[in-house]
């Protein structure tokens, strides 16, 4: 019998703990910014998926588009949610601000 691959999904928690960290040690502490961080999250999402060639959709569903720019580009957009539950997640659990 053989078990789940956790592997995928713990990439994609990874990645969005890291985008969560991110945005929160550089920019959770300026108010006025506070409106725009989940556009902020989408941006460093991206990026990150940019440098690391992170293919979210080829991870966890194994299918990829002939334009390699669009896979990243929607695989940020997985990692800025994904930190958004993350935050959601640890302002819960913690009980933070």
């Amino acid at each position: 019998m053989q078990g789940i691959d956790l592997t995928p999904l713990s990439v994609a928690i990874m990645f969005a703990t890291l985008n969560e960290s991110i945005i929160e040690y550089m920019f959770g502490s300026i108010i006025k910014l506070r409106p725009y961080l989940p556009l902020i999250s989408l941006g460093t999402g991206v990026f990150l998926s940019f440098a690391y060639q992170i293919n979210m959709m080829h991870i966890l569903l194994n299918v990829q588009s002939g334009f390699p720019p669009l896979d990243f580009i929607l695989s940020g957009f997985l990692i800025s949610r994904g930190s958004n539950f993350v935050n959601d997640f640890a302002k819960k659990a913690l009980g933070s601000k």
